[in-house]
């Protein structure tokens, strides 16, 4: 997959001149939580096995058309970059940001090309080697691969002898090239021409494969993925805890400095009533100060009742659902090696927690006195849901008609609006009717909370 490293529209790998496997790309199977997350993955001409080192192997030979090499300079110029796995592991890329030196990302694949800054002219990747680390199980037979990395080249390769392969016999997977030498790796200094992108230029891709041992057990393999420090620079990590830490605190000492003013001068008007006589504190008894809010905390809102219900019963279902995700997230539950379960488990959980939304928002709504219990239960259970969907569905269809493989088929669709309708609505009926068959919400025994008792909800 083709992901753009400026804007979300990722585009299909093979819609690119790229080499294609025997017998056409296939697609592999995926669960849900993968179509939804757009991670669709096919397979690959490329032949690794384990512990097999291979040497400027030849892929392929594509010669570009005039359409091809419009698009794929298209997609140079705008930043597209190769996602590969390799046993479920992205691929990092390797010495492609610094000059000279081997820099490795973690993140976000390898670029397809890049534009000379003096000439501007487009040159393509179309040799890359593919380096990947293994390890032994302590007590058992065979290897495990713990680590994959790529250093993607520009090399305009060319045959010795001046051969010119038709790119269909397999002569051409044998023959020699110039810039190829036996039994040795690629070596990016040793580059002497890159491949340039233009209408009838031939471009032969190749690739190495080195295995290199790794003390990483295949457990923890992910830890380096995981661990910010090889994403984000360590300085700029710290610089970024610490302006949140002093942005909390100065927030925190500013609602300290006004809360403690008020409550100064509520006291100071409290002690002075109290050196009063009766009959002057009759002639204060108006009520002032934090005293108002105790008469408030369980009338309902003036206007729109039935909206504060639905909107705090849908955040009280999203809230237990984020929950429960961190938690099980926390534990390994949901690993990332597993791809599409998060988004998974999410959506389940989200569904199941109706029950808490209808049984939140049923409870309020009957503390407000409201009569049309139907409608707040019906919208608890289709409003929020059936915003995100339709916004969903928008953005959706324009990533259908841009083509881009983050697009969710209608099969899918189908599916979460089954799981929708068939699983979340029933259960937020089930919800709201234990939140009616329970008692309301009052503040005390003190009776204060009669003084709404004659309010007029919808």
């Amino acid at each position: 997959m083709n992901n753009y490293n400026k804007y979300q529209l990722p585009k299909d790998y093979y819609r690119l001149p790229f080499c294609r496997p025997t017998g056409g790309p296939k697609m592999a199977s995926e669960n849900l939580g993968e179509f939804l997350t757009g991670n669709k993955i096919q397979n690959s001409p490329y032949s690794i096995n384990m512990l097999r080192e291979v040497y400027c192997q030849v892929l392929c030979q594509v010669t570009l058309t005039k359409v091809e090499a419009h698009t794929l300079g298209t997609h140079i110029k705008y930043g597209y970059h190769n996602n590969w796995i390799i046993d479920n592991l992205p691929g990092a890329s390797v010495g492609v940001m610094g000059s000279g030196q081997h820099q490795t990302h973690y993140a976000g694949g390898f670029p397809i090309g890049f534009i000379a800054q003096d000439t501007k002219e487009t040159f393509v990747y179309n040799h890359v080697n593919i380096v990947l680390e293994y390890h032994n199980p302590e007590g058992k037979d065979g290897h495990r691969v713990v680590g994959f990395a790529v250093e993607p080249m520009s090399i305009n390769q060319q045959y010795q002898g001046g051969y010119v392969w038709d790119g269909e016999s397999s002569e051409g997977f044998t023959k020699p090239l110039e810039s190829c030498v036996a039994n040795q790796h690629m070596d990016r200094g040793a580059i002497t021409s890159f491949q340039k992108v233009a209408p009838d230029e031939t471009i032969i891709y190749t690739y190495d494969v080195t295995w290199k041992y790794s003390e990483t057990a295949w457990a923890s393999r992910w830890d380096v993925y995981l661990s910010e420090d090889h994403m984000v620079p360590a300085q700029v990590h710290w610089y970024s805890i610490t302006n949140s830490i002093l942005v909390v605190l100065f927030l925190s000492l500013l609602v300290v400095s006004i809360l403690v003013r008020n409550l100064r001068r509520d006291i100071a008007g409290y002690n002075a009533m109290a050196a009063l006589t009766e009959e002057e504190k009759e002639e204060e008894a108006e009520e002032s100060g934090w005293k108002l809010v105790h008469a408030d905390v369980f009338r309902p809102p003036m206007s729109s009742p039935m909206m504060y219900c639905i909107m705090v019963g849908s955040g009280a279902q999203i809230g237990l659902c984020g929950f429960v995700t961190i938690c099980l997230s926390a534990v390994g539950f949901l690993s990332p090696a597993r791809r599409g379960s998060l988004m998974t488990a999410t959506l389940v959980f989200y569904m199941l927690c109706g029950c808490l939304a209808g049984y939140v928002s049923s409870r309020l709504y009957k503390s407000f006195r409201g009569r049309q219990w139907q409608l707040c239960t019906l919208l608890t259970a289709t409003a929020f849901p059936g915003l995100c969907f339709a916004t969903f569905i928008f953005f959706n269809t324009i990533l259908a008609f841009f083509r881009s493989t983050a697009s969710v088929p209608f099969l899918d669709l189908v599916i979460v609006a089954a799981m929708w309708c068939c699983v979340s609505i029933p259960l937020v009926f089930l919800g709201a009717y234990f939140g009616y068959k329970a008692e309301s919400i009052e503040e005390d025994e003190s009776g204060e909370a009669k003084s709404w008792e004659g309010s007029c909800c919808q």
